[in-house]
């Protein structure tokens, strides 16, 4: 293999493909990229055996070929590269690296050369096949579905299946629920292009790669394939860049919770407030809540008074102008809970809505985005 191709793409993908690299890996060639290199492109590929990504990259081939080669010396080498073109040979899995410029039509060699190791290409486990059929999701409808509900999955390995994402067509909206059992995030958005049923829990750590990717498609969609055990995300080619992009990752088995019988029907009290205002009181309470993160909400006629509630590093005390519905009451959270809600919202007010000091407590954005935050009330000491 012999190919030629711009540092600074090469260091994108690298680094883009590299989050599926895994870390403590039982085969050592799943600690390497794999290198295909035919016609005008190059296909840089990894794969952790639970999620695939795989990127293209425009790139001169004057011999193809494919090789896997250590993904971390291969990315912090190429990343401290001169900004110029990269020359990789391949010979006896042996990678040859040099970074030219031209000038005046000479080329000068900047750096190198360099040698890693590899691994034959062949010997890479054989990435995930797709075969449902792509559909169009609109890009900006997707991304804020995520941005509404990653945040308050679960990290809980021991609770597989509420480290995910769970995504499901109810008429015509797409649903996105995500809950770690303190706190729901239900996302509602309209994409009416999907056609069949979709009912699958994604993880999280998958959608936080697609995530990552979708800010720079914008404008774009997004091709989206499902199958019983794996989904398919396919990123289109950029104009002017030669990008393609593609992610591919096992479902989680399970039932997922029945998220919805959770949500209250009816509510006797009802808050409107200015969502930064109660961002920046919650923040700066925050500084003092110490390790039990409680900050009380004290419902008044006009005033929402928020105080540290047993913050051992002090006491702090703020008010916020709000308009209430409902009888005088005193509720307490986790205010990390909150605040990671709140800020996952775009809207200029949030409404609260409540029946106890102990019910489920519902935050939502008083806008265009159909978000629904439940989180549990921590019961107040006597």
């Amino acid at each position: 293999m012999y190919v030629t191709c711009s540092q600074k793409d090469l260091s994108n993908h690298l680094s883009m493909v590299s989050r599926a690299v895994a870390n403590r890996p039982t085969n050592p060639i799943l600690a390497n990229v794999l290198f295909s290199a035919d016609g005008n492109q190059v296909i840089l590929s990894a794969f952790d055996q639970t999620l695939c990504l795989q990127s293209q990259m425009a790139a001169t081939v004057y011999e193809s070929g494919t090789i896997t080669l250590p993904a971390r010396t291969l990315g912090d080498l190429v990343s401290r590269l001169p900004t110029a073109e990269v020359e990789i040979k391949i010979a006896d899995l042996q990678a040859t690296l040099r970074a030219r410029l031209e000038r005046e039509g000479k080329k000068d060699t900047l750096a190198g050369p360099y040698q890693i190791s590899g691994l034959p290409g062949e010997d890479f486990p054989a990435l995930p096949e797709v075969t449902a059929t792509a559909v169009p999701l609109e890009r900006e409808a997707f991304l804020q579905g995520l941005k509404g509900v990653l945040f308050a999955a679960s990290s809980d390995e021991t609770k597989q299946i509420l480290t995910g994402v769970h995504l499901q067509t109810r008429g015509e909206t797409l649903e996105f629920a995500a809950t770690d059992g303190h706190r729901l995030a239900i996302v509602e958005t309209e994409l009416t292009s999907l056609g069949e049923p979709v009912q699958a829990t994604i993880p999280a750590r998958a959608l936080r790669e697609v995530e990552r990717l979708l800010p720079k498609y914008e404008g774009e969609v997004v091709r989206f394939a499902l199958e019983p055990h794996q989904a398919d995300f396919q990123l289109p080619v950029v104009a002017g860049e030669g990008f393609h992009q593609r992610l591919v990752t096992r479902l989680l088995d399970g039932m997922y919770p029945n998220y919805r019988q959770l949500l209250p029907k009816d509510f006797a009290r009802r808050v409107v407030m200015e969502r930064e205002d109660l961002i920046h009181a919650l923040e700066r309470l925050a500084v003092l809540a110490g390790s039990r993160n409680v900050v009380k909400f004290s419902l008044d006629l006009d005033n929402v008074i928020l105080a540290t509630e047993g913050g051992e590093l002090g006491q702090g005390q703020e008010q916020i102008p709000a308009e209430i519905e409902g009888e005088a009451l005193d509720v307490a959270f986790n205010v990390k809970y909150v605040l990671e809600g709140l800020k996952a919202m775009q809207s200029s007010q949030v409404q609260m809505q409540l029946n106890s000091a102990t019910a489920p407590v519902i935050f939502s954005p008083l806008g265009e985005l159909k978000m629904t935050y439940l989180v549990m009330p921590i019961q107040l000491r006597g």
